[in-house]
């Protein structure tokens, strides 16, 4: 197909656009997993330094998610609310491949996403969002509306034999 050559500036100033276009949206979604990601390496020390003052952080509270039952816990009534939920926070200590500690904060209307089409996550590494751990295989069923219904608060708290670590809260 030729182009009259009395459009070929139009066409350049459109084919400049789009690639604009497509070079923002990369660029933003390279932004969007740096900012709101957090990897490092970690020995099995600092990971369980690291949990242990999480847990202390969530003392009080039962998990919303029973891991040995992959389901609500039955005693995790709803939390008092003080406004709806902002952010979604799992930090997992990841020991397949290499010992790791992954931090990942995603607004809250980012991790809903991650939920299946009837607004349930249906394993663990949903949770993960922006990374690929030793948990992701782990089945769970947990939904947007319990978590909204529970409001801020642990969400879940998961160990393997290994050494893993897995703890998820939302704000």
């Amino acid at each position: 197909m030729r182009v009259n050559a009395s459009r070929r500036p139009l066409v350049r100033l459109v084919l400049c656009f789009a690639a604009a276009i497509v070079l923002i949206a990369v660029g933003s979604g390279a932004w969007f997993v740096v900012s709101h990601r957090h990897v490092v390496a970690a020995s099995p020390r600092l990971a369980d330094s690291e949990f242990a003052a999480l847990r202390a952080r969530f003392a009080d509270q039962q998990p919303l998610l029973d891991t040995d039952r992959r389901d609500v816990s039955a005693a995790s009534g709803p939390q008092p609310r003080g406004m709806g939920l902002r952010s979604f926070h799992t930090v997992v200590y990841d020991t397949r491949g290499g010992e790791r500690l992954v931090e990942i904060a995603v607004p809250y209307w980012f991790a809903r996403r991650f939920a299946d089409r009837n607004g349930e996550f249906t394993w663990l590494g949903q949770l993960t969002f922006l990374d690929d751990t030793e948990f992701d295989p782990e089945a769970i069923r947990l939904s947007l509306a319990q978590l909204e219904r529970r409001g801020p608060g642990l969400v879940a708290d998961f160990q393997h034999p290994g050494g893993g670590q897995f703890l998820s809260w939302v704000e």
